[in-house]
């Protein structure tokens, strides 16, 4: 609404007699709808004020926010900065305990190998005297491959050596290898008797009769068969069994020729078993 116009309102309000005012249903329109501008101006600039004021309410808490975030971050910043150093500073201790304790793993470790080596050395050296003593006692003891002849005649020759030196646990594992090796060997039932015979010689007449009980059953046609019977006469005597000493050497005999070293030792042997003191024979 322009100016000359409220102007003109406001002189017809004033004057109502006025002929030139607008006539009273038209001013009352045009005062409602004055009214009604000014009102929703008013509901226009409250809203707008509410909106301001709701925005700067916004801005306030969202500064207010920002500077709460920030100094989060200032301390979680604070905190992660101490934290790493502390951490670096510890990892660093622990790399120095670390090289540490490999230097000593090291060393023991060195010293461990070392013990170990000094170990097995003496407890070699150990076993090695072991076996002699053993062996020279004529207590049977196995042979290691390596103490083995590869040869048939090295072998046999190394086994004779033994018995010669009398280490009879030696010779007894050589032959016992020969004869497994060599079973069909012409020397085989000599080597066969050369255990039991060292065995007899040990005084250990019942072992001595189960290596030659092998011969009577393996090799009865062999050239040590009549031996074998003579130390098997020896080896009952011993044992109190005369009645088993008579059979083998009688046995002996009549294999032997009458004029025989072997024959005259079978006849020696079976009188003085036959002649045997009172209580001697139990068999």
């Amino acid at each position: 609404m322009t100016a000359r116009l409220l102007l003109s309102l406001v002189a017809c309000v004033a004057s109502i007699a006025l002929p030139a005012c607008y006539p009273k249903s038209a001013g009352e329109r045009l005062a409602r709808e004055a009214e009604d501008r000014e009102r929703r101006l008013a509901e226009l600039e409250e809203g707008m004020e509410g909106q301001r004021a709701q925005m700067r309410e916004a801005l306030a808490s969202a500064e207010a926010k920002m500077q709460e975030l920030e100094q989060v971050l200032e301390q979680a910043t604070a905190v992660v900065t101490r934290n790493s150093a502390d951490l670096g500073t510890e990892v660093g201790h622990l790399r120095e305990q670390l090289q540490v304790l490999e230097g000593q793993i090291a060393e023991i470790r060195n010293e461990l190998a070392s013990t170990q080596r000094a170990l097995a050395q003496q407890q070699s050296q150990l076993d090695q005297r072991i076996q002699q003593m053993a062996r020279r006692a004529g207590v049977d003891m196995a042979l290691d491959e390596s103490e083995i002849p590869t040869d048939r005649a090295a072998h046999y020759a190394a086994a004779e050596q033994a018995m010669r030196a009398g280490e009879h646990s030696k010779a007894r594992a050589l032959y016992r290898a020969y004869v497994q090796r060599y079973a069909n060997d012409d020397r085989a039932d000599n080597a066969q008797y050369a255990i039991g015979h060292s065995y007899l010689e040990r005084r250990q007449p019942a072992r001595a009769l189960a290596e030659f009980r092998r011969i009577v059953s393996d090799y009865r046609n062999g050239d040590v068969f009549d031996q074998t019977l003579l130390d098997m006469a020896d080896a009952f005597y011993q044992l109190h069994a005369c009645t088993d000493a008579r059979s083998a050497l009688e046995a002996l005999i009549q294999r032997a020729r009458p004029r025989s070293s072997l024959g005259r030792r079978a006849r020696a042997k079976l009188r003085e078993v036959r002649n045997a003191p009172r209580g001697y024979c139990t068999s």
